[in-house]
């Protein structure tokens, strides 16, 4: 038995013992001696039990002789309240979202004047977030409203489990009402377990999920009318657009790195495949002069296995250093054909 509080393994003994001292009907202190020898139980368990049957309400101490109660009577005492607070609680529940509704319906009418003077040019479309809290509540309430498609960049490799863990049953119940959701991610992603668990369970519901050599930066898009990107200075904070020719810019931005992407696989071919577009990207970078550290963060890898990577490359193409590696590479027609971080081409708005 757990003690006094403890429930489960001494349930047996607690039925035992209320049994008897209900047969007894107002046993004495005294009467108690006998408990263990006629239950069955040892004097230990025993009394636990009556301290707990105690704590339950269910037997009742006057002086010394305890009387049994009705089972009834402890749950009008003990369960009774408890009812009481969740109904209270499910009452101020309903009565808040309620105002929540209530506030949201005054807010969302402003909307329209909001976008109109974005559309004629008195504001700029472009909001600045700096709290993580506030970042965070806007961001699930768009994407809780969202009404056809979120697009996300998720550049450096795989995402934190924590986050992923949060983002699983939101990004879940999104593909169960019709919602598309498509993401980029860097060919790194795939190495990653938790991502990869991640990945499993929400192209099973449905969602599109890319990998790419490398992103231009992080990027949540949501039915084309709000875009999410990093703020610079502050790191949890973000930039919220509006504007609808920086909104169609980014999304086209999308579009093209999308057209370039692989389909999320897992499995020894689609590794290879990822290994051997990586290795190219890489290439690429070095040829174009750029410092393992630079081409690291750019490719979503540790600075180790991306000189890893390069001392590989070298290797494989007898180089003594990381430009004769690229001329090499580009004399054999090598270097990533598509080139990397591509930039939209620029039409009329």
């Amino acid at each position: 038995m757990d003690g006094p509080s403890g429930t489960g393994q001494g349930e047996d003994v607690l039925a035992a013992v209320y049994a008897w001292v209900v047969a007894e009907r107002r046993p004495t202190d005294a009467d108690l001696a006998r408990m263990p020898s006629e239950v069955g139980h040892p004097e230990a368990e025993c009394r636990r039990a009556v301290a707990l049957l105690e704590e339950r309400h269910v037997l009742v101490r006057a002086g010394a002789t305890v009387a049994a109660a009705s089972p009834d009577v402890a749950i009008a005492a003990l369960v009774g309240p408890r009812e009481s607070a969740h109904r209270r609680a499910e009452m101020d529940l309903l009565a808040e979202r309620g105002r929540t509704d209530r506030l949201r319906a005054r807010l969302s009418a402003l909307a329209p004047v909001y976008s109109e003077l974005a559309r004629e040019g008195g504001s700029p479309g472009v909001d600045v977030i700096e709290d993580m809290h506030a970042v965070r509540a806007l961001i699930s309430d768009l994407t809780s409203t969202c009404e056809s498609e979120i697009m996300a960049c998720q550049p450096g490799g795989g995402r934190p489990p924590r986050a992923l863990a949060d983002a699983l049953p939101r990004d879940l119940a999104l593909l169960r009402r019709g919602i598309v959701l498509r993401s980029l991610y860097q060919h790194t992603a795939r190495f990653h377990v938790p991502t990869q668990d991640y990945a499993e369970s929400v192209l099973a519901e449905g969602s599109q999920i890319r990998t790419v050599a490398e992103i231009p930066g992080q990027m949540i898009v949501v039915d084309q009318r709000t875009a999410f990107l990093p703020h610079v200075r502050h790191e949890f904070g973000a930039i919220v657009v509006r504007e609808p020719s920086i909104l169609a810019y980014l999304c086209s931005a999308f579009e093209q790195s999308w057209n370039l992407g692989t389909p999320y696989q897992t499995g020894p071919s689609a590794a290879r495949m990822a290994v051997t577009e990586i290795k190219s990207s890489i290439l690429t970078l070095m040829a174009n002069g750029l410092k393992d550290d630079v081409i690291a963060k750019r490719m979503g890898l540790s600075v180790r296995a991306c000189r890893g990577h390069i001392a590989e490359l070298m290797e494989a193409f007898g180089a003594r250093s990381r430009f004769q590696a690229g001329v090499i590479a580009a004399g054999l027609g090598l270097l990533d054909p598509k080139g990397v971080g591509g930039t939209p081409e620029v039409g009329p708005a």
